[in-house]
């Protein structure tokens, strides 16, 4: 998978962007979703390429959701073939929380939809932003006590500079999907 097959240009809002496509599994177990793509992904062609992103990856791959890369390279081959894809809320690249609410709103509407009409069972949201897209709230590390549209759960990693005991504590209450 080289970065061209991610990156895709589409149209956000009435404005054309290059941003990472997103990637749905024929039969997902689950979907990692992101708040909005960085530009430094953007550029690499890969989901999740800060510092934290990968972090976050490699915790997510410790639990067995997804493999980790053999090659230390990109999580997306492997977790495609595991059934998990990616997505994010806001199609627009952007460094930090720098979305507007709007821009939220909307991305939200289409990505529960498209949820749904797949039946995921399963949202990994590696930050605290996505689930506040997604729920309205924050919550807490661990499985949130709201479903979306359809029974899917939704699962916030912990903190990417969380504790060790604590992200051993969250990580194993998360139950892979068959």
């Amino acid at each position: 998978m080289t970065a061209d097959d991610l990156r895709t240009t589409v149209d956000w809002r009435g404005t054309s962007v290059l941003t990472l496509a997103d990637l749905w599994p024929e039969r997902p177990r689950a979907m990692v979703v992101g708040l909005h793509p960085v530009p430094c992904s953007v550029e690499a062609g890969h989901y999740f390429q800060g510092q934290v992103g990968q972090r976050q990856l490699r915790r997510l791959a410790s639990t067995g959701l997804l493999p980790a890369p053999d090659d230390g390279t990109f999580f997306e081959p492997g977790a495609l073939a595991a059934g998990v894809g990616f997505a994010n809320v806001v199609r627009r690249p952007a460094s930090g929380a720098a979305v507007s609410p709007d821009e939220v709103a909307h991305g939200r509407e289409v990505l529960l939809e498209q949820l749904a009409e797949r039946a995921v069972p399963l949202v990994v949201c590696l930050t605290r932003l996505p689930v506040k897209a997604l729920l309205g709230r924050e919550g807490r590390p661990g499985y949130q006590a709201e479903e979306l549209p359809g029974g899917t759960r939704v699962f916030r990693m912990p903190g990417p500079f969380a504790p060790q005991d604590e992200v051993a504590d969250v990580l194993a209450g998360l139950e892979v999907p068959d």
